[in-house]
């Protein structure tokens, strides 16, 4: 069989492709968040990817290729109230021109194409797992982890706690034991979209989103998690510890891939 290297971020070295399953190779790649045209930097990702994608099935009998919508986010709250326009409207407009434009750059549609708002219930799920794991807590109508109750945290962008913080000029909620810790469910107001939970009406943070798609789509651990490296850090970050922490397993998915940006 053709031999496979790929640089993995966790750790920072090149390694030799060994996957879970060598009859069923499975992998993950953070998609767009709906609620404007994508540049020509949001299709980066897709387009790694997809060539990753396409080697794979070129060596590998069966490869499952996941890429998400993030049909639920503040950005698409704000830009809902400042078009006047109901959520759906603009998240399914930006889904098709998306994947329209995905298409014209001869990027094959992924197998499954997940959206944010189809899994509250294993959101809800995976939050009350770190719960009573010890690793979150509910503060004044938010759910957050616990940073501080990962020693791990931080291994994927090599980062400290001291580096997580450095040159941060956001004033930290007063509800949050930590500074890093980050929001798991928060409260929804007003007109605001949200779904009842055992904290109240509100709807997920960011983080959980990927998470909550990517196990229930793949299963744990899978193969190969992707995106740009702008999300390495919190976002990749956030993923590994909630998701490790609520399973209680070591890993979460064995190879991370990051691409750069696009410079000109």
């Amino acid at each position: 069989m053709v031999k496979l290297d790929i640089f993995n971020t966790l750790g920072g070295v090149k390694e030799k492709f060994v996957p879970v399953d060598e009859k069923h190779v499975r992998m993950y790649t953070c998609g767009p968040t709906v609620y404007n045209y994508a540049h020509i930097g949001n299709a980066r990702p897709a387009v790694v990817s997809d060539l990753l994608v396409r080697v794979l099935r070129a060596i590998y009998p069966k490869v499952t290729y996941v890429s998400n919508i993030t049909d639920i986010d503040d950005k698409i709250i704000k830009a809902s109230d400042d078009l006047g326009v109901p959520i759906d409207d603009i998240t399914k407009k930006y889904e098709k021109i998306y994947n329209q434009d995905m298409l014209s750059l001869n990027i094959l549609p992924p197998d499954m194409q997940p959206h944010a708002t189809d899994h509250i219930v294993e959101m809800i799920e995976i939050i009350s797992k770190n719960i009573k794991n010890g690793k979150a807590y509910e503060s004044s109508g938010h759910v957050l982890f616990d940073v501080s109750s990962y020693p791990a945290y931080g291994k994927l962008s090599g980062r400290n706690q001291e580096d997580q913080l450095a040159g941060s000029r956001v004033e930290v909620a007063d509800y949050k034991k930590n500074p890093g810790d980050f929001v798991l469910w928060k409260p929804s107001t007003g007109n605001q979209p949200g779904w009842e939970s055992p904290w109240g009406y509100g709807r997920p943070g960011w983080h959980l989103e990927c998470s909550a798609m990517s196990e229930k789509s793949l299963g744990i651990p899978f193969d190969i998690h992707g995106g740009g490296m702008d999300l390495i850090f919190p976002h990749h970050e956030n993923e590994i510890a909630q998701s490790r922490c609520a399973n209680q397993k070591d890993v979460f998915a064995n190879y991370w891939i990051h691409n750069g940006f696009i410079t000109i």
